[in-house]
């Protein structure tokens, strides 16, 4: 947990040089890109720095997030929206089933106040290359690619702790001087470990597996979890006419399945989706369906260190249960971006370590919550049974809705709309002057 912060405890920011960035941001991912693009709508000189090649525009498919209502608010507002919605299907709905029984359900349309009535599955290229086309439209914005950080050196004659950008690229190797560095280069970030901010990452065991088949007209726009003996599974439409369910399991029973037939597979997977399960025994022909993700967990010691900032999975991973990574990804650059304007324009951190007063211990719960649930999925008797590890009550305030002896799942409505100390940021970030345009 972070220390308690006041405006007092002021930490000078450096002044950029008039020709180099304000804000240089180590990775031009999805939480990159869009903090650079609204740091550029703000006036703001912004260097998006990429090792990787510049992505060739490809049709989807790879791994396809689902973005709530409180992240589809924020890029409605920049008029990405109608782009993002190509090729996938909206999802309105959602049901929790355990023994058989429907134990839970909602809908988006239910919730006061939601930007739009549907999370959206998304694929990540598509994603980032709607991103990248607006980036690229912003006046002051900037993107280098395959280009190679080698270090955050100290800046001569400042305070200790204020960092410059030491880069590669093809035309040789420079050092920038920005006012700000973000790393936003994901869980295993360089930008972190040069910083010298130390952190804890601790990896999943194995039981994370997903089958993609044809979406079939039946299923709809929803999104099914299923409570089982030994796990959870949960059905939902993605991006590309594709129906994804996923399996999160024990890894015992992930090394039983995937070392052996294909069929004993799918029979598992017809089993713990009744509803799909001719569908799914029909469209399943081959190993290359199934994929298996690893998964892990980063706590820093801390976000901002200096005039260096961490955000989205270089300041705090999370598992996929619960399907929020991207989405507090991409809400941490939304809010960041007005933090980060403040910041430049008083010349000083004070409010990106507000920021992170207010959004590390709603990350650290959601963290400790997927710890303590994942732990219990896996540890469930394959031979049946099963402990709930809810109060069983949907509405209760444990952080998280219980299946009535199935399960646990996290609350919904912060799940659809974001923290609730932060959405009124969100809902500014929305609405820029001149966004979407």
């Amino acid at each position: 947990m972070p220390e308690p912060f006041t405006d007092s405890a002021t930490s000078p920011l450096p002044e950029a040089g008039e020709a180099g960035p304000e804000v240089a941001i180590v990775g031009a991912g999805p939480a990159g890109l869009l903090l650079g693009l609204l740091l550029g709508q703000r006036g703001r000189r912004v260097l998006l720095i990429e090792r990787e090649p510049a992505p060739e525009p490809s049709p989807g498919n790879g791994i396809c997030p689902i973005l709530q209502p409180a992240t589809l608010g924020v890029l409605d507002g920049l008029g990405l929206l109608p782009d993002l919605a190509k090729n996938t299907t909206p999802v309105t709905h959602g049901e929790v089933s355990a023994g058989g029984s429907t134990v839970a359900a909602y809908a988006y349309a239910d919730l006061p106040a939601a930007p739009v009535a549907y999370a959206l599955p998304v694929s990540i290229t598509q994603l980032r290359d709607v991103l990248t086309d607006a980036v690229r439209r912003t006046p002051g914005v900037d993107i280098v690619y395959e280009a190679t950080v080698h270090g955050l050196p100290e800046r001569d004659g400042e305070d200790p702790g204020l960092r410059g950008v030491r880069l590669e690229t093809g035309e040789g190797t420079r050092t920038l001087h920005p006012s700000l560095v973000v790393g936003c280069d994901g869980k295993r970030s360089a930008v972190r470990e040069m910083a010298g901010i130390s952190s804890e990452v601790k990896a999943f065991p194995r039981g994370y597996l997903e089958l993609r088949v044809p979406m079939p007209a039946f299923w709809g726009g929803v999104m099914r979890a299923f409570f089982t003996a030994d796990g959870y599974m949960l059905g939902t439409p993605i991006a590309d006419g594709q129906l994804l369910f996923v399996w999160i399991t024990g890894p015992e029973q992930a090394e039983r399945a995937t070392g052996g037939e294909l069929s004993a597979l799918v029979d598992r997977y017809a089993e713990g989706v009744p509803e799909a399960a001719d569908w799914i025994r029909a469209h399943t022909h081959g190993w290359d369906q199934i994929r298996e993700f690893p998964h892990h967990i980063v706590r820093p010691e801390r976000w901002v260190a200096g005039n260096v900032l961490l955000v989205g999975d270089s300041a705090h991973g999370v598992h996929v249960y619960g399907g929020q990574g991207l989405n507090l990804s991409l809400q941490d650059a939304a809010c960041l971006a007005e933090a980060c304007d403040e910041a430049l324009a008083r010349s000083d951190s004070a409010p990106l370590k507000r920021f992170e007063q207010k959004r590390r211990p709603f990350v650290s719960a959601f963290q400790d919550m997927q710890e303590a649930h994942l732990s219990a999925l896996a540890a469930r008797n394959p031979q049946g049974g099963g402990q709930s590890s809810g109060s069983g009550d949907p509405s209760s305030g444990s952080g998280g809705q219980s299946s009535g002896g199935g399960g646990h799942l996290p609350d919904f409505a912060p799940l659809a709309l974001g923290q609730p100390e932060i959405r009124e940021t969100l809902a500014r970030a929305a609405h820029l002057p001149g966004a979407g345009r």
